[in-house]
């Protein structure tokens, strides 16, 4: 037996001595032999809000969610696990959520901060009515800029629910700040009828407002954040075009993540778990390019035989993921095993409930 199977014995040894007092939680961007311990596999908010139903419900008597993805998940799982009608519905008992590696963060979570937004609405409330205007956190954010969202009358999305969110936002307020993923935030938009001329980019200490003129931001219904997702911004519009001329019946499909060019050059765009639907209800024998995180990609084609499955950005893995594997996540679940479990991801107390507000809110947007 060698170590990689050695190891899948030892973590199915572990699961199964814990039981229902376990649950481990797998994103779609991990690695595959990660993957097949994962109790349910998703996308980043598919997975908290799973995991906030399971603990009161199949998993009642879970103590422990693992969480195989990157910090701001495990967060949101947190926040949501441990709302106040979850301990109470549990009797007080909190549910420990924990990474196998801590270090996982999110490069797109981490280019904006508390500090850095509120820093804008401080500036634009010089020139605008800041009361008019509603933040919206993508939902790959921290938990802090969702507790910002709480606090200031905002609301989080995620990629697949972002245009009835931002419906919600604009028959509210007249104007939407959004962070911190600028062009989820420009092609949603767009496809809700406003113009990119209608729309400005904040650039966090950048001269006058955020790189703008104050006529400019007066002009604007859409404040852009200046962040972006490394994975999807890294795509090519070449990409897209060389693709399609070596398979000319093809059709593209991207996560709205990338940048507008890219958007605009496939056939479709929607996120990770409607690029999972659309392909696998597809008819045989469809083909299919697709533009996101290569493991993904990869799997995708492996589930779908009997479709050409094609990588726009082959080998384009997300690093942050790729901190989890076979072997933290076995010595994590030892250390669960003998009750000194660590990497225990606990939001504060002063924002996880502005937070929990900002995602309930999210919620009521399908």
């Amino acid at each position: 037996m060698n170590e990689e199977q050695l190891l899948h014995q030892e973590i199915e040894a572990s699961r199964n001595r814990l039981g229902k007092k376990l649950l481990i939680l797998g994103h779609h961007y991990q690695r595959d032999e990660v993957i097949l311990h994962a109790d349910l596999l998703g996308d980043s908010f598919q997975l908290s809000s799973a995991a906030s139903e399971l603990v009161t419900g199949n998993y009642l008597d879970c103590e422990s969610i693992v969480f195989c993805g990157v910090h701001f998940m495990a967060e949101t799982a947190d926040i949501l696990a441990n709302s106040p009608e979850n301990l109470q519905h549990r009797g007080g008992r909190r549910v420990n959520v924990l990474m196998p590696d801590d270090r996982a963060g999110c490069p797109m979570a981490d280019m904006a901060s508390w500090d850095a937004v509120l820093r804008c609405r401080n500036l634009l409330s010089q020139i605008i009515d800041v009361d008019d205007l509603v933040p919206v956190a993508y939902v790959n954010s921290s938990a802090e800029l969702k507790a910002f969202c709480g606090v200031y009358g905002g609301i989080a999305c995620t990629s697949g629910n972002a245009r009835s969110v931002l419906d919600r936002a604009f028959s509210q307020k007249r104007r939407v700040l959004f962070f911190p993923d600028q062009h989820l935030g420009r092609n949603t938009a767009v496809e809700m009828g406003i113009p990119e001329t209608a729309m400005s980019l904040w650039t966090d200490n950048a001269p006058e407002y955020g790189g703008n003129t104050a006529e400019t931001i007066r002009n604007s219904k859409m404040i852009l954040w200046d962040g972006f997702c490394c994975i999807h911004q890294r795509i090519q519009t070449e990409w897209v075009d060389a693709v399609r001329k070596e398979h000319p019946e093809i059709r593209v499909i991207v996560h709205p993540e990338c940048p507008r060019e890219i958007v605009i050059r496939a056939d479709e765009s929607g996120s990770t778990s409607q690029i999972l639907r659309r392909i696998t209800q597809s008819p045989p024998g469809t083909k299919w390019a697709v533009g996101t995180e290569s493991r993904f990609v990869e799997r995708l084609a492996r589930q779908n035989p009997d479709k050409t499955v094609v990588d726009l950005s082959p080998m384009n893995y997300c690093r942050s993921m790729s901190l989890t594997n076979l072997d933290n996540l076995s010595k994590l679940l030892r250390s669960v095993e003998s009750g000194t479990p660590y990497n225990i991801i606990s939001v504060d107390e002063s924002i996880a409930p502005d937070a929990l507000i900002c995602l309930r809110r999210m919620l009521q947007c399908r």
